[in-house]
């Protein structure tokens, strides 16, 4: 019963759609009718069919737009969260100064489903009965016809395709969920690649807004990580250099092959094994008392990734990589509203300045601070970056929310005390590191 008050409720509204278009137009004159007989299916519902009822210049287009329609009803009545999208547009011309006047109905189906597999062989060859009328507008005198098609669709058909969709979209839930499950553990640009190539299938797929919207974030997410691939090394003896990758802090597989020089190194030698880069060389030539380095160029895509390793503190074998990372100079603090009246502020900023001291990159997670006047802290939390950049970072940050902001004495000191969390690459372990700097803000 269901599927027949469906399929009446879209009947019915076809067809008075059709009527109001009529009506809009002004008087009409048929010209011509397929049969003397208007059939009676077209006034009513009839059990194990799809009518469709569209209005347009041609024949042609007449049926390109019934096999449409049929299609969006087979759909409404098989996929949950389709939209059909109808809409009725109205336009004034200026002709002589005189106002002419023309309504116009447009049904257009934004129905990605469209591209099931299941839904394909829609065809008006396969329809019990067609009838159609050619009219003409009085008043413009424009000739369109008004298209009407019975199509077999019956309640076993209809079951069945909703089997097939739930199945077929269960599937694609599944692909949706291993991509986002991925996003952590992806290791390799074939991975990334790969991802993107899903999503894009996905995209084409989806055709309601919440997981359009995640197949859109899950996209924007994956074509960023190539940005924080990192390039790593140590040295494994007095004349043996290996490098591999990182991102995110984890193992990145890349086998391009990557060019090394030295300012006093030499026979440079290059070997690939399982991903990394071997690196041997003489360096009988390096005096002690200079700087001494290996340069390593790689390129993943179109990003160019260079970094110079020490020769100065490889004699012992021990592992190139130090992590220091130093909060300082001022804490610059901005609220996108501030209410003197009811000492409250709304959303604040925050600009600060890391000093990566170490010779490795780092992934910022958060940032908490204390603020004098601020009875509680404010975290600016999900900043999820990777920086590989040595020397001054500058951090930017939100911490979205309502603040309360009591008078503060002039006499406070305008220190920010609180906590950075990072990532240590070395360890792969999660610290924190404690900072206390003076701050500016524009709601004293």
């Amino acid at each position: 019963m269901e599927l027949i008050i469906k399929r009446t409720c879209i009947l019915i509204a076809a067809i008075a759609a059709i009527c109001c278009q009529s009506v809009a137009r002004g008087e009409t004159k048929v010209l011509e009718r397929s049969t003397k007989k208007t059939p009676e299916w077209i006034a009513s519902a009839t059990e194990s069919y799809i009518v469709a009822a569209v209005q347009a210049p041609t024949i042609a287009e007449a049926r390109s737009l019934a096999e449409q329609e049929i299609t969006s009803q087979m759909i409404l009545s098989v996929a949950r969260n389709v939209s059909v999208n109808r809409s009725n547009v109205s336009s004034e011309v200026v002709v002589n100064g005189e106002v002419e006047s023309s309504d116009s109905y447009s049904s257009s189906t934004a129905i990605r489903g469209a591209n099931l597999p299941f839904l394909k062989g829609i065809s008006l060859s396969k329809a019990e009965d067609v009838y159609w009328v050619k009219v003409r507008d009085k008043d413009t005198k424009t000739d369109y016809y008004e298209y009407f098609v019975k199509y077999p669709f019956s309640r076993a058909e209809q079951q069945r395709l909703v089997a097939e969709f739930e199945e077929y979209d269960a599937g694609k839930d599944r692909e949706l969920a291993e991509i986002e499950s991925g996003y952590d553990t992806v290791d390799s640009m074939e991975g990334i690649r790969d991802a993107l190539t899903t999503l894009d299938a996905l995209s084409k797929y989806y055709f309601d807004d919440v997981r359009s919207a995640k197949v859109r974030g899950l996209t924007a997410s994956y074509k960023e990580l190539p940005k924080s691939i990192a390039l790593t090394g140590s040295f494994t003896s007095g004349n043996e250099l290996n490098v591999g990758f990182t991102i995110a802090g984890r193992r990145f597989r890349h086998h391009a092959p990557v060019t090394v020089k030295s300012n006093c190194a030499s026979d440079l030698q290059v070997d690939i094994d399982d991903g990394a880069s071997v690196i041997t060389f003489d360096s009988s030539d390096c005096l002690p008392d200079e700087e001494n380095y290996i340069e390593v160029t790689a390129r993943i895509d179109s990003r160019k990734l260079t970094r110079r390793f020490s020769l100065n503190s490889s004699n012992s074998g021990q592992q190139n990589e130090k992590f220091s990372v130093v909060p300082q100079g001022q804490i610059i603090l901005s609220a996108d509203s501030v209410d003197a009246a009811s000492r409250t502020i709304g959303n604040i900023s925050v600009r600060l300045t890391l000093n990566n001291r170490g010779t490795t990159a780092f992934g910022l997670k958060s940032i908490e601070l204390n603020i004098p006047g601020i009875s509680t802290p404010v975290i600016f939390d999900n900043i999820d970056g990777i920086y590989s950049t040595r020397g001054l970072i500058q951090i930017n940050a939100l911490a979205e929310g309502t603040y309360r902001v009591p008078a503060v004495s002039k006499s406070t000191l305008h220190v920010a005390n609180g906590t950075i969390t990072v990532v240590n690459p070395v360890t792969q372990a999660v610290e924190r590191i404690r900072l206390s700097l003076p701050y500016s803000c524009n709601w004293e």
